[in-house]
Formats: structure tokens, C-alpha cells, sequence
């Protein structure tokens, strides 16, 4: 027999029927929670990697007006500074480029 509700609540929670629902809960729960925080990445990886895209062009085509003002004479420039500009820009593009989509594509954790 039951004296007190502290005894009640004990006996009640340790039953295997309360346990399982108890652990469906929180499974539940926590699936829920991965899957609105898998969401979130998946957008946040959108509009990064539109970013990403955006500046990788405006840095390419500022590399080409640079090359289109030299080639016309408007703009006069060694052809060691022009070489040096050409090579620096375009490793730094393609490093930048690829560091940032392999921290937003991880493979390893792809929902991370």
C-alpha cells in the first residue's frame, strides 16, 4: 500500500510503460531539435555559399578591369606588377573559394 505521494510518483516512474514513453519523448525531442537545427544549416549554407559566389565575381571582374586598363593604355602598369597581380588574385580567389566551401560542405559531418 501506498503512504505518501513522493512513494506514489516513484512507483509510477518506475514502471516500464512510463519509462518507454518517457525515452519516445525525448527521442522525439531531440529529433525534432536536430531537424529544425539541420534546417537552419541548410539555409545559412544557401545564402553563404550565394555570397561566396557574389564576391568570388566581383573580385574576378575588378581583376579584369585592372587587365582591360592596362590593355588599353589607360592604366599603366609593369608587366612584373601585372603578372604578380594576376598570380596573387587568382590564388587567393581559388584558396578562399575552397576553404569556405569545404568549412559550409564539410563531408565529414554533413548536418553540422
Amino acid at each position: 500500500m501506498i503512504t505518501n505521494l513522493n512513494d506514489f510518483v516513484e512507483q509510477v516512474a518506475s514502471t516500464p510503460y512510463i519509462q518507454d514513453s518517457y525515452k519516445e519523448i525525448m527521442f522525439f525531442e531531440k529529433h525534432r531539435h536536430d531537424m529544425a537545427h539541420s534546417k537552419q544549416n541548410m539555409e545559412e549554407r544557401k545564402i553563404y555559399a550565394s555570397l561566396i559566389f557574389q564576391f568570388t565575381c566581383v573580385w574576378c571582374f575588378g581583376l579584369f578591369i585592372v587587365l582591360f586598363g592596362c590593355g588599353l593604355g589607360n592604366l599603366k602598369l609593369s608587366d612584373t606588377v601585372i603578372t604578380a597581380f594576376i598570380g596573387s588574385t587568382t590564388v587567393n580567389v581559388f584558396i578562399f573559394f575552397k576553404l569556405v566551401t569545404e568549412y559550409l560542405f564539410n563531408k565529414d559531418k554533413p548536418h553540422d
